[in-house]
């Protein structure tokens, strides 16, 4: 078990950090469909650990779309589009509305790499805008990923190779787009430079001011002392990371990672003292199946995270049942963090003390998925 759980003795606390930006919720809360999502109480897990709150963030009713992705990519889509158009320097909130005219009389194109979930975020705000949506996939994405993100009117190109490759391959395509009019809206970053990623970011703050409330309501109390979070390209860890070590709190929340054994590019970079890519397989936790972290969260994530964690399908297929006993229908990314949580409570290597009010994000929806050990 020691091997699947890292210990970050290079956390340090961080400087510089970026401000929240108060205009975030405001933007979302804006959007057709908006709603805070559940924070679930599960007592007799806490009780279990010996531990005072475990809380579950359910992203799966976000927008309709059954995934957190749509706060980044609403949020990123909008600076970008408003970047592009002039419209950033607008004295006035730019509202959705004139967005979509200005963005349709440009005649753009959104374009994204996805593994499942950004690509239909990405395509659903080309929806709300009446814009064109090219969403680049992975040859090993299940069918029913493409249907909805089809569904949401965008089209659905497959890439023969990993989602690494396609990213790179989308951000080409987005390059040659016919007169510059293709906008790339990627959740992760190929440069430091790269301002899309960032947006995507700061677009995930709504999430933990939605969580900072429920936490208080629910317990009378600010603190929050330890978040699960799954990584992918690591855009969602560095937020969670960003808004954990920005808070006014004396003790700061202990950020903990999960990914896939499969595809394990944070806990590697991490061991390895440097961005490090892996060959990412496949995993039932087909959003993670990352084999590259963003760049602009490696500064953020190897001196944030406390501890990254690796699990495997079968240990993630028991977390998406036992979260349905408690009315919590989770897809394999959203039951990651449990998984992750019970292999940290069992490992003895950063105990949970009696005090702790845990949250782990559940970041995904139910949805279809080979059983472990069935590679289709």
């Amino acid at each position: 078990m020691s091997s699947k759980i890292f210990i970050n003795s290079n956390q340090q606390p961080l400087a510089s950090l970026p401000s929240r930006n108060p205009e975030v919720k405001v933007f979302h809360q804006s959007l057709p469909h908006y709603n805070i999502t559940p924070l679930v109480a599960i007592p007799g897990i806490a009780k279990e650990l010996g531990i005072a709150h475990l809380f579950v963030k359910d992203e799966s009713s976000r927008f309709g779309l059954s995934a957190f992705k749509i706060l980044g990519a609403s949020w990123a889509t909008k600076c970008s589009l408003e970047k592009r158009l002039g419209l950033d320097k607008s004295p006035f909130p730019v509202s959705l509305a004139q967005l979509a005219s200005a963005a349709q009389a440009a005649d753009f194109t959104l374009y994204a790499a996805t593994d499942g979930n950004h690509g239909r975020a990405v395509a659903r705000m080309a929806k709300y805008l009446g814009i064109k949506a090219r969403i680049f996939v992975p040859s090993m994405l299940d069918a029913e990923a493409k249907v909805k993100i089809t569904n949401e009117g965008a089209v659905v190109e497959v890439i023969e190779g990993t989602y690494d490759q396609t990213v790179v391959k989308t951000k080409l395509a987005a390059e040659q787009h016919p007169g510059g009019r293709g906008v790339l809206i990627s959740d992760t970053a190929l440069t430091a430079e790269d301002e899309t990623a960032g947006w995507i970011v700061e677009g995930y703050q709504t999430m933990f001011d939605e969580i900072e409330e429920q936490v208080f309501t629910q317990t009378g109390e600010d603190n929050i002392s330890h978040v699960f979070t799954p990584v992918g390209v690591g855009s969602l860890a560095q937020a969670v990371t960003t808004h954990c070590q920005r808070t006014p709190r004396a003790e700061k929340p202990a950020v903990i990672t999960v990914e896939p054994e499969t595809a394990a590019c944070l806990k590697t970079s991490l061991e390895a003292g440097q961005p490090t890519s892996v060959d990412a397989e496949y995993t039932i936790c087909t959003g993670m199946c990352c084999g590259t972290i963003s760049l602009i969260g490696w500064p953020i994530l190897s001196k944030g995270v406390g501890a990254a964690i690796t699990t495997n399908d079968v240990e993630v297929d028991g977390a998406v049942a036992e979260l349905g006993q408690y009315g919590v229908f989770a897809g394999p990314c959203g039951a990651a963090s449990l998984a992750a949580l019970r292999l940290l409570a069992g490992s003895g290597k950063m105990p949970l003390e009696p005090d702790a009010v845990v949250v782990a994000l559940c970041t995904e929806g139910k949805r279809g998925y080979l059983p472990p050990g069935v590679n289709g």
